[in-house]
């Protein structure tokens, strides 16, 4: 029925599978998240920088001075 070289081909495929599914989740699917999450804010107004000033009342940081209401501490 199950003799040693069956028993030991079989410990060998798990073995081999447990290793490819490990490589797999280390190094294949970060750098799909990886392109994926780059690819979704490519191009859009997310990845541009804004300037923030410092408020001269409160010292707080604000992206427009103009629309800025101090509130006291």
């Amino acid at each position: 029925m199950f003799s040693p070289m069956k028993i030991i081909l079989i410990l060998l495929v798990i073995g081999a599978v447990f290793l490819a599914h490990r490589i797999y989740r280390n190094t294949i699917v970060p750098n799909l998240e990886k392109s994926r999450k780059n690819k979704e804010f490519k191009g859009s107004s997310a990845d541009k920088m804004l300037d923030l000033e410092e408020c001269p009342r409160c010292g707080s940081f604000v992206a427009d001075l103009s629309e800025h209401s101090c509130k006291d501490k």
